[in-house]
Formats: structure tokens, sequence, C-alpha cells
């Protein structure tokens, strides 16, 4: 129940793409998750649906397994630590952490990831964040609304 209504204050403290001031995130906001689908998708989660579509945006592969370094790594925050994601958004075009605001310990987890200097700019969701070093980006953090209409 309690996660139910962070959801919603999640939903109702966020921004859509216009609260943002970063170009890069505006775009992806603008021409991934907020653009008018053509259809309803079907089959897999939404969180499924919207990684998919970022990933394939940037022409990236999803992996799972965090020894093959290339494309977007798609894994619960539970399993790593603060260390461990700063050396693998080095290696990752993005880092897709799920379940952010899980438990208390994830939402600690994230909003430390949020506040960490070599991280360039964390995107939370509610269902999952997303970490991408960017070179020459100022450090930023996004709390963006999930788009449960697109779905």
């Amino acid at each position: 129940m309690l996660f139910f209504f962070r959801s919603i204050l999640h939903f109702i403290l966020s921004n859509s793409r216009h609260g943002t001031h970063s170009p890069f995130v505006y775009r992806l906001a603008d021409e991934v998750i907020y653009a008018s689908a053509k259809q309803k998708a079907t089959g897999g989660s939404k969180s499924d649906l919207l990684i998919e579509e970022i990933a394939a945006y940037y022409g990236v592969a999803i992996k799972q397994d965090q020894s093959v370094w290339s494309g977007a790594l798609d894994v619960s925050i539970e399993k790593l630590d603060l260390e461990e994601v700063v050396d693998l958004q080095h290696h990752f075009t993005f880092l897709f952490l799920r379940d952010i605001h899980k438990n208390a310990s994830t939402t600690k987890m994230w909003n430390l990831l949020s506040k960490e200097d070599s991280i360039t700019i964390t995107i939370d969701l509610f269902y999952f964040g997303i970490v991408c070093h960017r070179e020459g980006q100022r450090k930023e953090h996004f709390k963006l609304r999930f788009p449960f209409w697109k779905y």
C-alpha cells in the first residue's frame, strides 16, 4: 500500500518533458518516453517495453550480464553497490536500474547514486532509473513521470 502512495506522490512531484533543462533528456523524453505510440504494445511489463524503446532509439543492445561491457545494462538496483554502479557507467551507454523505489534501502541507494559526483545524469521514472555518463554534461538529476497512458 505504501508503494502505491509513493508512486502517486512521485507522479505529482515529477516533471514532464517540459520540466527538463537538458537538451539530451528533453529529446529522450519528447521522442521516446512521451512520444505517441502508433499502437498499444502487448506483452511484457510497461517498464520492459519502455526500456526496449529507449535502447532501440539509441541503437544499443540490452544486456543482463555485467561482464559484457557494451550497450545497456538492465539490472535490479538490489544487485549492485554504489562503487559497482560508478564503475559500470563508464562501460555501458545506459544503466537501467530496476526497483529503485521498491523499499527504503533501494530508495536510499538511488538517492546516493543521484548525488554521487562521478555520475553525470540520473533519470527517475519511479519503476526504474536510468544512469548515463556523458562527457561535457554537467551533473543533473531528473524526476520524470512514467508514461502510463502510452501502453
